[in-house]
């Protein structure tokens, strides 16, 4: 999925079912995507993202939870960031080549309800958040592992430049699965697949669980025939339109302006060429996402026992 779903719908929900820190959620579910190497720069300079974090005479060791670069084909990053955080395992119910894997994502596998519950449990807006991601993906990328593996070869052999292309995740299938209005071949399977029905229907999904626990706001059949048209919008901007004009309609006021720098603006320095702790580091946003992010990540190596 991308920014229009992770950030904007999930803001609608969480405010539609009257979650009080509905922003911190929205901007949870999206960070997830943003917090990766190229988030980072020294003196202007792009950076690696950091494995510490200089202060106060020692060091924070952050967690990435997505990676656009050279590093994704680092079994570590696929195992760690890829899986826990966008290609959960699943019910193992899929066969590709008469053979089933264990490691592939289903949509509203048990794993992903049982992680969206924990998450709702703790009722910390950052984990909240991080676990819609995570369980969104499974309908967006379902059939697909976070692991550099056969299985996600979507192209046939003869189709050269597509197939050279690492099997980790969808990235033969290139940015398709992540775009609600997109349409595209599964070739694996030999079906059409539009990403609309999927993103509908994890739009009804999380809307129920939300609803479910926070039991307000109206139920999910009085409110589909509105989401409707928001997922079947032409595109990316115009489906923020539509989203905007919902909560317009709805007396529930504007979307916060989503960056995806203040976050981390407000919780480093830049001293001397280096990356250090801001002051009152403990208290911004971004170090309580960090402790949300290792704790998702800490529930999801007790789920799955074959990775």
């Amino acid at each position: 999925m991308e920014k229009d779903f992770h950030y904007y719908l999930i803001y609608s929900i969480a405010k539609l079912t009257q979650y009080e820190d509905a922003a911190v959620i929205a901007y949870s579910s999206q960070f997830i995507d943003d917090n990766n190497e190229g988030q980072f720069s020294i003196d202007g300079q792009p950076a690696s993202f950091p494995d510490k974090i200089k202060s106060n005479g020692g060091y924070y060791y952050p967690i990435m939870t997505q990676s656009l670069s050279p590093k994704s084909l680092d079994p570590y990053v696929q195992k760690y960031v890829y899986v826990p955080f966008h290609f959960l395992p699943g019910d193992d119910n899929v066969e590709i080549k008469r053979r089933k894997n264990p490691l592939s994502t289903t949509p509203n596998s048990k794993n992903a309800k049982h992680l969206l519950r924990a998450a709702l449990d703790t009722e910390n807006p950052y984990q909240i958040g991080i676990a819609l991601h995570t369980y969104a993906d499974t309908w967006s990328h379902q059939n697909f592992t976070g692991l550099q593996e056969e299985w996600n070869s979507v192209y046939p052999w003869y189709d050269v430049f597509k197939s050279m292309v690492p099997n980790i995740g969808h990235a033969e299938a290139g940015h398709m699965p992540d775009v609600i209005s997109e349409e595209w071949t599964d070739h694996r399977f030999g079906q059409k697949i539009n990403n609309r029905h999927r993103a509908l229907a994890a739009t009804a999904a999380i809307y129920t669980a939300m609803r479910r626990r926070s039991q307000q706001g109206p139920k999910w059949n009085d409110v589909k025939k509105e989401y409707k048209p928001i997922i079947h919008a032409a595109g990316y901007d115009e489906r923020k339109e539509r989203i905007r004009d919902f909560l317009t309609h709805r007396g529930l006021g504007s979307i916060p302006k989503y960056s995806k720098n203040d976050w981390i603006d407000q919780a480093l320095d830049k001293n001397g060429g280096e990356l250090t702790m801001n002051p009152e580091f403990l208290n911004t946003h971004w170090h309580r996402f960090h402790l949300a992010a290792k704790s998702h990540l800490a529930i999801v190596l007790k789920l799955i026992q074959a990775l």
